[in-house]
């Protein structure tokens, strides 16, 4: 892989990573398209999901924060919940238990925390099944229609108003499957996770936040099974710089872009995404059927 064909990857990869289209995809088909393959194609995947992963957290630091406060707090409140649970059953009083989800934030954060148990199940175990897709064209083709679909069914619903107050945990759990699925590659993360967030009645605003949020996880998670897969091997300083800039370009339009998405995903129609996700869909299968 050359500079200029690792800097148009990174700066696809940038623009496509927090659309309602699939920015793995993308890579996949231009990875494809320059015959890259094997651990350089693999390695250069675990510095774009890094340079993704730095975006959505200085995009997001200030929810992080809070989360990762509401985190520490809800395992102190389950604890102190387990200790008068025993002190009930041995006393035989009926003190009160503390309230876990309290607060429209502490619920929030409940919800990404059981989303992210059957979103994490399927990451290990279709990681194999996502590798063999990977490398093709047709497969890819087929994920990106599917994302066509669920964007255009979620365009034509009516607009729900809950918070997350108002969202049932069996609900988490199906945008933590979807979320899972969503590692194949075609198929948009974001659009996915968005659409089942607003078919699961969640207003824009929440759904666009859970949708980042839940990024987080999901991207973490890839980038931990795939240098898992790395094993040894020889990185030249050359390689590594190309790597880095379109690692660099990447992150940054990322970066940028992101905050200008949380506002428009609130108000934006998705036809034009579905129309887009069909029609390279398309492309993708015919050019794997005439390759």
């Amino acid at each position: 892989m050359d500079f200029f064909q690792a800097v148009i990857i990174g700066i696809v990869h940038g623009i496509t990573a927090f659309l309602p289209v699939s920015s793995s995809g993308h890579a996949a088909l231009i990875e494809d398209f320059f015959h890259i393959q094997g651990s350089e194609g693999l390695f250069f995947e675990v510095m774009l999901h890094l340079s993704t992963l730095v975006a959505i957290l200085l995009a997001f630091w200030k929810d992080i924060k809070k989360i990762a406060a509401e985190t520490i707090l809800i395992v102190v409140d389950m604890l102190t919940n387990i200790r008068i649970f025993a002190e009930n059953k041995r006393n035989g009083a009926d003190k009160r238990y503390q309230k876990i989800s309290g607060t429209n934030y502490r619920k929030l954060t409940l919800l990404l925390l059981v989303a992210v148990i059957p979103m994490a199940a399927l990451g290990v175990c279709s990681r194999r099944l996502v590798q063999i897709a990977f490398g093709s064209p047709m497969a890819i083709g087929i994920g990106m229609m599917i994302s066509a679909i669920l964007l255009l069914v979620v365009d034509f619903t009516a607009a729900g108003d809950k918070i997350p107050k108002d969202v049932t945990y069996d609900r988490a759990m199906w945008m933590g499957i979807c979320q899972g699925i969503a590692s194949f590659p075609g198929i948009s993360r974001t659009g996915v996770s968005l659409a089942v967030g607003l078919l699961c009645g969640l207003n824009r605003k929440v759904a666009v936040k859970f949708t980042f949020l839940m990024a987080i996880p999901a991207v973490l998670g890839a980038l931990v099974l795939e240098i898992s897969q790395l094993g040894e091997m020889a990185v030249t300083g050359t390689m590594f710089a190309y790597y880095f800039c379109a690692a660099l370009a990447a992150g940054v339009i990322g970066f940028f872009l992101i905050r200008r998405m949380t506002k428009y995903l609130q108000r934006a129609r998705f036809r034009g995404f579905a129309c887009y996700n069909f029609f390279l869909g398309i492309v993708a299968i015919v050019g794997s059927i005439l390759k």
